[in-house]
């Protein structure tokens, strides 16, 4: 089996890179759930989950492989587009489910924009009253069953009112967002930092409509089932390496101290380890190695994370409480 040909390459193939674990699969769950309530019942009022975790713990990553894997099959299935059109490409169009990043400082216009545009409308302009109508009208011609959004946090600064004398947390935005959960427009999957979350749950009306909040909250090593699902994430990242022909041979990401290193280098979000793991193939290829060793995983750490303010020390090399994990 060929490695990597380019830096280009490794980074092209890692973004092709999809694991499943336990939080990935209830998330997909919940995201079925949703969309069947709305096949169930189009015109019923809608309920909401949420995903608030810190950045690189997997959020927005179990919403794209969610996409890139089930919707698109059935998209294809239902005959809504050609295989040959390319799983990314269908990945893009399909209206299924709508995955969208709100605009910094979003507004109530800029949402409405931004999910225009993920709509596929032409023209994602002009009054704001006719863009709301829009929106719902293209919804229910696409037959729109989920729609995602993503960075709640970009909704700082809107609030109407000081959160210490505020009775409601509500913005014209979450009062839109309500809204479309009232008429039954489309369920919907909030996603954002931790310190976002009082957008929706400082709204005492919003926040009766959340049905569940996902754990997506860095891994613990010294709880079992969340120690289980982190190596058990490093071995499939060892595997998916070299089927994915970015190496020759097999990298060995459980070997002795590697995990209990990566734990303390990425916090416990496996998103973060993802990131390592890239910058050390990137210099694993440049070495002209078959595999990532320790060594490759020293050096990124000293080259990648330190610098990044990813961690303020080397575990690798200075262990200070690292101790092997039994895998």
């Amino acid at each position: 089996m060929s490695g990597a040909i380019s830096i280009s390459d490794i980074m092209s193939k890692f973004d092709c890179i999809r694991i499943k674990h336990p939080r990935l699969e209830e998330a997909h769950m919940w995201f079925d759930t949703m969309r069947g309530t709305k096949r169930a019942s189009p015109q019923s009022p809608k309920k909401f989950i949420s995903i608030f975790a810190p950045a690189q713990s997997g959020k927005s990553m179990s919403v794209l492989t969610y996409i890139h894997t089930k919707v698109v099959d059935e998209v294809i299935k239902a005959g809504l587009f050609d295989k040959d059109l390319g799983r990314e490409a269908i990945a893009k169009e399909q209206k299924l489910v709508l995955h969208l990043t709100l605009t910094a400082k979003a507004t109530t216009k800029s949402f409405v924009e931004d999910v225009l545009v993920a709509l596929g409308d032409p023209y994602p302009q002009g009054d704001e009253r006719a863009m709301k109508r829009r929106v719902y009208d293209l919804m229910r011609k696409c037959g729109t069953e989920l729609l995602v959004i993503d960075e709640i946090q970009h909704l700082s600064g809107d609030r109407r009112r000081k959160r210490s004398t505020a009775v409601s947390d509500a913005t014209p935005v979450t009062d839109t967002m309500k809204v479309m959960l009232i008429r039954g427009l489309v369920p919907i999957v909030f996603v954002g930092i931790p310190e976002a979350r009082h957008h929706l749950f400082g709204d005492p009306q919003l926040a009766e409509r959340c049905i569940n909040e996902l754990d997506f909250k860095p891994l613990d090593l010294m709880k079992p089932k969340e120690r289980k699902i982190f190596l058990e994430y490093c071995g499939r990242l060892s595997l998916k390496l070299h089927q994915h022909e970015i190496f020759e041979d097999e990298t060995d990401l459980l070997n002795g101290d590697i995990p209990a290193c990566l734990h303390i280098v990425s916090g416990g979000r496996i998103g973060t380890v993802s990131n390592l793991v890239l910058f050390a193939s990137i210099i694993a290829f440049e070495q002209d190695a078959r595999c990532i060793t320790r060594d490759h995983l020293v050096q990124a750490t000293d080259e990648w994370a330190i610098p990044k303010g990813v961690i303020d020390y080397n575990p690798f090399v200075n262990p200070r409480s690292v101790k092997v994990i039994k895998t």
